[in-house]
């Protein structure tokens, strides 16, 4: 029964994963064969614009109130007073950036507005869609996300059967479908819960105080996965960033397990955290590490083993072989996301946060330097390095933090399965054969050294289990 209940957790996440991640991806690969490289690269940069204010906007509340939510039944309050607060932020902000675009004349800045209202529409939905997932009711917006996700890729083929697949009629597109999705949400959540649309304003205060030292956390942490695409949006060619920004998509489409076990694992850390720690729940969490990094290290293999022959197939030769080098480093950060993405989740549900800024805008200030450095030499491939170097760092500060507050998570399993992955790669690499044959080879050669080492064990597999059904 508990194996079921997990089951159905992560197979509900994935539901929200997949319409995010591989139908927003999808959606952007047939944008991006279909227009040239500078409009695509012009629809990156205002789409980073954009989700870089509405994360300004958030004030942090986010990961704050789905950790109320998730430790205590009295706390469903905070969902409201977020939404009060997402919808005064984004009237405010669309109507500063309407007036702006009166002043400021370049296209780019006329059509932003509308941009952010696409993106603005998504972000009012935040406070319904993290108080299902406190409840661990990931299913609802998972629907509800496919729904509206497909519809958008419908509307490009759409627009590319009648021939009008331009900027302004993409931005049509994604305005409708995020509309659609908030109206959903909406009527789900009147429907089929009891949350109270009561606003408390000293509650919002207290909120607000709670997520100071956060909000600092979390513009910078959103500064690691866009500021790249800003920069190269000002320093670079709108070609260069349209390449980079198409690598840089395939690989959070990688990294897709990652986002699944995330909305899963918070909620249960922030519960099993308010209790003391015990010996059992620490082999359960590193074994967890174990499984994780096995699957980790995997995906980079795999996928730079099919990214030229079939990203070149798939888009006529515009990317694949152009930025491969780009995908390759990108591609070395998803071990290291995971393995961040744990140490961030045990941070956070002891309430660590003034901590987790810390180590959040330090790696943000020097990754906005790296790419001042970067971005002049090697244009997209410096801005992928500077990624790769700043997500170590953030590895080896959250390592510290969490073995000083919290436990000791071990180091063993990057020890053994990176070098395995990467002797894999290289006796691979040599071999003259058919691209799948090569990746067949690999992946065996990759479990069978994880059997070898004990690395896949049955003991590991147990102490997952336990940890994800308790």
């Amino acid at each position: 029964m508990l194996r079921s209940k997990a089951f159905i957790r992560f197979f509900s996440s994935g539901l929200q994963a997949l319409a995010l991640q591989v139908l927003g991806s999808i959606f952007f690969y047939v944008i991006s064969v279909y227009l040239s490289k500078d409009s695509f690269g012009a629809i990156s940069w205002m789409n980073a614009i954009s989700i870089f204010i509405t994360t300004i906007l958030g004030f942090g509340l986010e990961q704050v109130v789905i950790r109320r939510i998730a430790a205590s039944q009295r706390s469903d309050w905070a969902a409201a007073a977020f939404l009060f607060h997402s919808l005064v932020a984004f009237s405010a902000t669309l109507a500063v950036l309407w007036l702006l675009s009166l002043v400021l004349h370049d296209d780019i800045y006329r059509l932003l507005p509308w941009f952010f209202a696409a993106q603005g529409l998504l972000f009012m939905g935040i406070p319904l869609k993290q108080f299902l997932n406190a409840k661990e009711k990931f299913t609802p917006y998972g629907v509800i996300a496919i729904v509206s996700n497909s519809l958008r890729v419908c509307g490009a083929f759409y627009l590319i059967a009648v021939h009008q697949l331009q900027v302004r009629s993409i931005i049509m597109v994604m305005i409708c479908t995020a509309g659609a999705e908030l109206l959903a949400l909406l009527t789900y959540v009147i429907a089929k819960t009891d949350f109270s649309f009561k606003f408390r304003f000293q509650a919002y205060k207290k909120l607000l105080k709670e997520s100071t030292a956060q909000y600092i956390s979390v513009i910078f942490d959103m500064s690691l996965s866009r500021m790249d695409w800003l920069l190269l949006g000002f320093m670079a060619s709108k070609a260069v960033l349209a390449d980079y920004s198409f690598a840089y998509r395939a690989y959070e489409l990688t990294r897709l397990p990652m986002l699944i076990i995330a909305p899963v694992i918070l909620p249960r850390l922030s519960r099993l955290m308010t209790s003391k720690l015990t010996n059992e729940l620490r082999d359960q969490v590193n074994a967890f590490n174990t499984a994780e990094l096995l699957l980790a290290m995997l995906l980079p293999f795999v996928f730079n083993i099919l990214w030229t022959p079939v990203v070149g197939m798939i888009t006529g030769g515009k990317y694949g072989a152009t930025n491969a080098g780009e995908f390759l480093i990108l591609s070395l950060c998803i071990p290291l996301q995971f393995f961040i993405n744990l140490l961030w989740s045990l941070s956070f549900s002891i309430k660590k946060y003034k901590a987790v800024s810390s180590v959040t805008v330090t790696c943000a200030i020097t990754n906005i330097g790296l790419n001042f450095v970067l971005i002049p030499l090697f244009n997209g491939i410096g801005s992928a390095v500077a990624f790769l170097i700043t997500n170590v760092l953030q590895a080896v500060l959250y390592y510290r933090l969490v073995n000083k507050h919290v436990m000791h998570i071990s180091l063993k399993p990057f020890a053994i399965l990176l070098p395995i992955a990467l002797a894999g790669w290289f006796i691979t690499a040599f071999l003259n054969v058919h691209f799948l044959l090569r990746l067949l080879l690999g992946v065996g050669f990759y479990l069978a050294a994880a059997v070898v080492t004990k690395q896949l064990s049955r003991r590991t597999i147990q102490n997952t289990q336990q940890f994800l059904t308790q």
